[in-house]
């Protein structure tokens, strides 16, 4: 579904500039469900806008759904962020218009496609649950009811590619289990590939795949050992595993062969505060080990 090839963002504003993305690579298959990791900075968002067609990149390579993205002129984009993208944003600012109802905000991006399908939007609300709110405004609606009208809005034009941006941010934890929950329904009922952006480590435990960015590039993947369908057959019947168990990481190496290694790693051999670290092969492994000190 998604292939990105050494893409690079350059945001310049006068003298100054960002490189927000150095060279990143990721590739994404049709109906997955993973999250994208990363510190503020980090280019997780730079990443999630260049997949919806919001922005472009300066250099590289990116497909999503067989398309060539680089290659679309402006009207292109347009039909691409109609027919084939779907937006959840943080901010229900960006998501809905407060004035109409709950079954209204669904309606539109219908009715914007020339498609009059009123049964549609009501079984949108229904998929997420808000079904016996449709004629609600959203001043009538919790923080975690207005993101699920949010989703259904998403999903109103069919898309292939559903992308979410910090969409846990602004609920309880509680809430946010729920809305993770609904995601992986939507992903398994409908097919969907779905990028969730977020910070939070702990989404791990509701995704297959959780891809880390670093500095403007992929530093590790943390993999499901087994299926979700797996594990929830085990909790009913009584095994509960680790939770550190329920993922493997691997660290991402590049096409030169270069890898990020994580801070707290060289700082656990004392090889911190140094750009040299001395590499070998012992027993079939690669180890690092701190640089040796001059007598």
């Amino acid at each position: 579904m998604i292939h990105c090839e050494n893409l690079v963002k350059i945001y310049k504003a006068a003298d100054i500039e960002v490189v927000a993305l150095q060279g990143l690579d990721l590739h994404i298959e049709e109906g997955e469900l993973m999250a994208i990791i990363g510190n503020s900075g980090s280019g997780k968002s730079t990443l999630l806008n260049m997949l919806g067609g919001l922005d472009r990149p300066s250099a590289g390579n990116l497909h999503v759904d067989g398309k060539d993205l680089l290659k679309f002129k402006e009207s292109d984009l347009v039909v691409y962020k109609r027919e084939t993208v779907g937006f959840v944003w943080q901010n229900n600012a960006r998501n809905l218009i407060p004035y109409l109802t709950a079954l209204e905000n669904v309606e539109l991006p219908i009715l914007l496609q020339g498609r009059r399908k009123r049964h549609r939007a009501m079984d949108l609300l229904d998929a997420v649950g808000l079904g016996h709110r449709r004629n609600n405004r959203l001043n009538q609606l919790s923080g975690g009811e207005q993101q699920r009208v949010a989703i259904a809005i998403a999903l109103a034009n069919q898309p292939r590619l559903l992308l979410a941006d910090e969409p846990t941010g602004s609920v309880d934890t509680k809430m946010a289990n729920q809305i993770l929950d609904l995601f992986r329904e939507l992903n398994r009922s409908f097919g969907l590939t779905v990028v969730i952006v977020t910070h939070d480590p702990l989404l791990a435990k509701k995704v297959d795949r959780v891809v880390a960015i670093r500095d403007g590039k992929t530093s590790s993947e943390m993999l499901r050992r087994k299926t979700y369908q797996e594990e929830l057959l085990e909790m009913e019947m009584g095994i509960f595993a680790a939770e550190e168990e329920s993922h493997v990481e691997y660290a991402v190496v590049d096409k030169t062969g270069r890898l990020q290694i994580p801070a707290n790693f060289l700082e656990s051999i004392g090889a911190s505060g140094t750009n040299k670290v001395r590499v070998a092969v012992e027993d079939g492994r690669i180890v690092l080990l701190p640089p040796e000190k001059l007598r």
